[in-house]
């Protein structure tokens, strides 16, 4: 346990300006999702208010499709992961990880804020809920996984600048391993997105109605 706490901690400092670029930019897009919730016309609003209600007596009565949900969930995310992680091995590669992890940040902060413009302040119960804990587990492999991505096509592209050469075999063993960890963290992550979620949702209901 102690040498994977100090690997973790390894790579925290060896990427640290990379890391903290990557939760700004979290922020950042969170503040966005939420600026353009409140732009949108009231018509857009009505429909994305029927959407939260329509979801919310579907948990009420019991009429969630959980295979269904967990094939979405795996699709989604694990798309999104392969995709970053490919993304990593190439020099076109940077710009757009950076779009792609803006725009999930995005989807998030609009996320929660239509909530919050649903249910108003009792509503933030029920957007902590949608964030705690999947979302937490998801954006802390976005962020882990982006970085090393990052740090890959950065590596890869001053290798070819000064025409040196590198040891691809260490390097990928250690990408493929936090492919693995993002991987696994994510199917935990959707799993609890999927059953938990709707049971914590039903609890707090009486208190957000």
């Amino acid at each position: 346990m102690n040498q994977i706490m100090d690997k973790f901690k390894g790579i925290i400092k060896l990427n640290k300006k990379t890391l903290i670029f990557f939760t700004v930019l979290l922020i950042i897009g969170i503040l966005s999702g939420s600026i353009f919730m409140a732009i949108l016309s009231d018509n857009d609003k009505q429909l994305i208010a029927d959407y939260f209600n329509n979801f919310i007596l579907n948990i009420e009565s019991g009429k969630i499709n959980y295979l269904q949900a967990i094939k979405n969930g795996l699709f989604n995310n694990l798309l999104y992961i392969i995709i970053i992680w490919i993304l990593g091995i190439s020099i076109i590669g940077i710009p757009i990880v950076i779009v792609m992890f803006f725009i999930k940040s995005f989807t998030l902060g609009f996320s929660i804020s239509s909530i919050i413009f649903n249910y108003k302040l009792k509503g933030c119960l029920l957007s902590f809920i949608n964030i705690f804990p999947h979302q937490i587990l998801n954006f802390l492999v976005y962020i882990i996984l982006t970085t090393y991505s990052i740090f890959l096509s950065l590596r890869i592209i001053n290798s070819i600048i000064k025409k040196k050469t590198i040891d691809f075999k260490i390097i990928m063993n250690k990408y493929i391993k936090v492919l693995i960890f993002s991987i696994v963290t994510i199917i935990i992550s959707i799993i609890l997105e999927v059953f938990l979620t709707p049971i914590l949702i039903k609890v707090v209901l009486p208190f957000i109605k």
